[in-house]
């Protein structure tokens, strides 16, 4: 067996972060932190936690107080995930619709191989203790991930759940140590286990925030969607995009055919391509 690289590893999980929502009891919170440390992970984000700062941190963190000061504290979930391009949510039951579902230790390969072959920044999404997360929170997510525990008493508190999570993760970068290509260049999956070199960087989910609600407003301007009864077909879009995960120059074309689409149906377009409002970036 190879030495294992520390250093390494650990910049490779820099790129994956943490992210606890509405978090109640400050003793998870610091045994999210050892856990984190232990494997190797180093960044945690606080989605409003009810309390913090708290003496309980420091004292379950153990010897990773440090990371205490790298938490970043903010107001929403989407400004946690705003700079990600694959974003987990952590789930146990089956929700509104299905969504892609993966057990831990695959959602921690794609998760490594997003890293390494892709550069991509990573976030896995832990709920409150009480009720975890809420459908429209999992509807930001790319992925739900679940955690294949004994059916017969699958009870693990948040920062235990953490602690697999953060395990897994770290194995998956062991694995794949060996076999990282060239950072510097974009792939894109074309099948499970095999990419390809990819001319254009994937988007954010903070560039994806904009796109939904522009192709919500082109559905409907053309009459496709009513806004008072909208159903689940917002959701059903963010599940199909998020399965795709755009690329930078597929969003602006998307979007540019959004606002040529509404540009007609407000007859604002001509043929001569003047028109006010035809651009292909709304961002």
């Amino acid at each position: 067996m190879n030495p294992i690289d520390n250093a390494a590893l650990s910049a490779t999980l820099s790129h994956v972060r943490i992210v606890m929502v509405n978090t109640t009891l400050p003793a998870n919170i610091g045994s999210a932190l050892r856990a984190m440390k232990t494997m190797g992970l180093s960044k945690l984000v606080l989605v409003a936690p009810k309390t913090y700062p708290h003496p309980d941190i420091d004292a379950l963190a153990a010897g990773a107080t440090d990371l205490i000061e790298q938490i970043e504290i903010v107001d929403t979930l989407e400004d946690a995930i705003a700079d990600c391009h694959l974003v987990f949510g952590t789930s146990a039951r089956s929700r509104t619709i299905p969504w892609p579902l993966l057990d831990a230790r695959p959602a921690a390969k794609k998760s490594i191989q997003a890293v390494t072959e892709q550069n991509q920044e990573v976030a896995i999404v832990f709920g409150r203790e009480d009720r975890g997360l809420t459908n429209e929170e999992l509807a930001l997510a790319n992925y739900h991930v679940t955690i294949p525990v004994n059916t017969d008493y699958g009870v693990l508190n948040v920062a235990q759940a953490i602690q697999v999570i953060c395990y897994e993760m770290r194995m998956a970068a062991i694995d794949l140590s060996e076999t990282t290509p060239n950072a510097d260049v974009t792939t894109m999956q074309v099948i499970d286990g095999q990419t390809m070199h990819w001319d254009e960087p994937l988007v954010s989910h903070q560039e994806m925030d904009k796109f939904y609600p522009h192709l919500e407003q082109m559905l409907v301007d053309i009459e496709f969607m009513d806004p008072n009864n909208k159903r689940l077909l917002p959701l059903r879009l963010r599940r199909l995009f998020g399965r795709i995960q755009l690329d930078k120059m597929e969003y602006h074309l998307l979007r540019g055919i959004f606002s040529r689409v509404q540009a007609m149906r407000h007859g604002t377009w001509t043929p001569s391509g003047k028109s006010t409002t035809d651009h292909e970036d709304q961002s």
